[in-house]
């Protein structure tokens, strides 16, 4: 046993006062005149030495109470193997906070940051001697304070505000840098770690880390939180008066059943659904809301339910694009290929102008421009120059789209411009005679191409082919439509992002009855929606992470900017290489709005890592068990902070035992020093 306060010992020497006190009353006797000394003599004997030894006792207690409360004050402790050496030494203290998404879960609406910030004071408070104090917050990573500390002096932890922040914290990765660049040679180490640790910290830990002491002061249980987690377009083929279906998922993360609890769909500031459910414990459900846009553009929406201990996941913003219009430029051999092409296109594009077409008749595609065409129509071209090639492919690299019908010309393509546009490698032409045909099967049947198609038989709405090219595709293509031998009619190529919709077989008649089938231009029409929605630029995006824009040609010299959902404007230079947006502040949670002036252009919205789900948490003995069961201190919550930081330095702390002992023989000693009248008796 050793003391933290061992000139309190001195105080010792009172142990002596009842045992003087005594003696000093033995000596200051009084006599007393009696008229017969028989009153003396009928006292038994026995009971004069029961008072004597009664009196003796208390003294013992007394000296015993004395005892017990001089070393009660005087911090008694018990000593164990720590490492940590008397505080007169130096000492480096590094405190790691986390102020990421997940310390915002309230207990009694007080978030785990403020309880965080409440704890700070005692951690401070309880260092001894001479420190060298390093402060860090984890989002973004930050130096809060660095300096040294001496017996008697104080910090506002106030100043050094401590902000609550919606990105993630990467708690260990930041302990671990933050350790390694402090590098401190002080004798006592030690890491104060605040956080809801929701993993397990790698394995390093335990072997790079010799001479550091962790505190790892942990938080609450999460016990009421209903969450989105999920929002999402089910249909890719987005229009104004088409019914558009949006599903979400909803999680329960809680030990609790949650009933009634409204899950509430807005469109523009409009509600446009609502469902009322009840969640199991850590369960979760899915539902699906049907509404109508209403207009083209940009729609924003959110989805919101009610507040619980975890806000940051009871509201979703999300963004959709609708197309206004869209760009095609057709390119055919003559003006006769190019006359069914225009007939499905008009009839798609309809009084409203949908479609803003480009015809032209180019024998030798030498040169084209695509800066404003959304979809690129080729009517079985009959050579690309390399020059067309590059422009194609910059064309796909910014989010365009092709339709390529094959046909005669196909044959005579140079295989270098197949291979640069990922195209199939031609075969043979394969071609029937009389009233042979082939049929057309479905092979993705759950292609978005293909869904929501109004009709009755699809296979029998699919054409009959009479010629055809015989191609081999690579496994990343998808094969959407094919002949009844197996060889395909329709392939969906991959390229940088972009589709390449490949047909084995053009709109010709003389090669298929395509264009006299009622399913060429529902088709077409879900091609070309597909091919020109570009949901780049309204994609959610994870806070913490870059959002990339793309901005028109035209457009790229202006004055750009993005307004924050707090409200506050970020100007934005472009990246002029790569045409587009490079947005790096991404730290709140919401939706942003990006302007070319003072036009709007776009919004996004950004949303929660997956990791800092609130039920995130790592297992209390797993992460001691990594870090070394000899150098860690777990600090649950509602424990002494400072009385376990002092338990840990100096040993276990007996004072309260001593205490207890001095109450103890303090109710003794009153319990025999109570007045007793009738404690000399007489005989009868």
């Amino acid at each position: 046993m050793s003391f933290l306060y061992p000139s309190v010992l001195w105080g010792l020497a009172a142990v002596s006062l009842p045992l003087i006190i005594h003696l000093i009353s033995l000596r200051n006797t009084k006599t007393l005149d009696f008229s017969s000394i028989r009153h003396i003599q009928e006292l038994e004997h026995e009971t004069i030495r029961k008072i004597k030894i009664r009196q003796w006792i208390l003294i013992a207690l007394r000296m015993g109470i004395i005892s017990a409360l001089v070393l009660m004050v005087s911090g008694p402790i018990q000593i164990h193997e720590s490492a940590w050496v008397p505080s007169e030494k130096e000492s480096t203290v590094v405190v790691v906070i986390d102020n990421s998404a997940s310390m915002a879960v309230t207990e009694n609406r007080i978030s785990f940051l403020d309880r965080v910030k409440a704890d700070l004071p005692k951690i401070i408070s309880s260092f001894d001697g001479l420190v060298n104090l390093y402060v860090y917050q984890t989002t973004p990573v930050q130096q809060l304070f660095e300096g040294i500390l001496e017996k008697g002096m104080t910090i506002n932890t106030t100043d050094w505000n401590i902000q609550q922040e919606v990105g993630r914290d990467k708690i260990w990765s930041v302990v671990d840098s933050v350790l390694k660049s402090v590098g401190s040679n002080a004798i006592n180490r030690e890491c104060f770690i605040l956080s809801d640790f929701p993993s397990v910290p790698p394995s390093n830990f335990n072997s790079e880390f010799d001479g550091w002491r962790f505190y790892c002061i942990g938080r609450e249980e999460l016990k009421d939180n209903v969450s989105i987690t999920d929002i999402s377009a089910v249909s890719q083929i987005k229009l104004p008066n088409h019914l558009l279906k949006l599903n979400t998922k909803i999680e329960n993360m809680g030990p609790v059943e949650k009933r009634n609890i409204p899950v509430e769909l807005y469109l523009n500031e409009e509600r446009v659904g609502q469902i009322v459910s009840h969640f199991q414990p850590l369960r979760s459900k899915d539902f699906l809301f049907q509404v109508y846009p209403g207009k083209s553009g940009v729609i924003r929406g959110k989805l919101e339910i009610p507040r619980d201990d975890y806000q940051l996941d009871d509201r979703q913003t999300f963004e959709l694009t609708i197309p206004e219009q869209i760009s095609c430029k057709v390119i055919a051999n003559s003006q006769a290929e190019l006359f069914m092409l225009r007939t499905v296109l008009e009839s798609i594009s309809g009084k409203e102008r949908f479609l803003d077409v480009e015809l032209k008749v180019m024998d030798q595609i030498e040169r084209i421009y695509l800066g404003e065409t959304d979809v690129l129509i080729l009517q079985d071209p009959k050579a690309l120059s390399a020059s067309a090639i590059e422009s194609v492919k910059r064309f796909l690299r910014r989010g365009g789209s092709i339709l390529w019908f094959s046909g005669d010309n196909y044959a005579g393509i140079k295989s270098i411009s197949k291979s640069n546009l990922n195209l199939p490698v031609f075969r043979e032409k394969v071609e029937l005679t009389g009233e042979s045909f082939f049929s057309v099967e479905v092979r993705d049947r759950d292609n978005p191409i293909l869904q929501e198609l109004n009709l009755r038989d699809l296979e029998s709405a699919l054409p009959q082919i009479f010629r055809y090219n015989k191609v081999d595709y690579s496994a990343n293509n998808r094969v959407v439509l094919a002949l009844n031998n197996g060889d395909p009619f329709f392939i969906e190529i991959p390229h940088s992002g972009s589709q390449v919709y490949y047909f084995t077989s053009p709109l010709d008649l003389r090669w298929n009855d395509f264009g006299m089938k009622g399913i060429l231009i529902p088709l077409i029409h879900r091609l070309l929606i597909l091919s020109a929605t570009d949901e780049i630029n309204t994609s959610m995006v994870e806070v913490g992470e870059s959002k990339y824009i793309k901005i028109k040609k035209e457009l790229i010299n202006e004055k750009w900017s993005v307004v924050t959902p707090s409200g506050n404007k970020i100007l934005v230079v472009p990246d002029y290489t790569r045409e587009a947006l490079i947005i790096n502040q991404i730290n709140e949670l919401g939706s942003y709005e990006v302007f070319s002036g003072s036009d709007f252009y776009t919004a996004f919205s950004s949303k929660l890592s997956p990791f800092e789900k609130p039920s995130l948490r790592a297992d209390q003995d797993q992460i001691i068990s990594v870090v070394g069961q000899n150098k860690t201190v777990w600090i649950t919550p509602g424990m002494d902070i400072g009385d376990t930081i002092l338990t840990q330095r100096h040993g276990q702390a007996l004072w309260r035992t001593f205490l207890i002992v001095a109450i103890i023989l303090f109710m003794i000693e009153s319990y025999l020093s109570r007045p007793r009248p009738d404690a000399i008796k007489t005989k009868p």
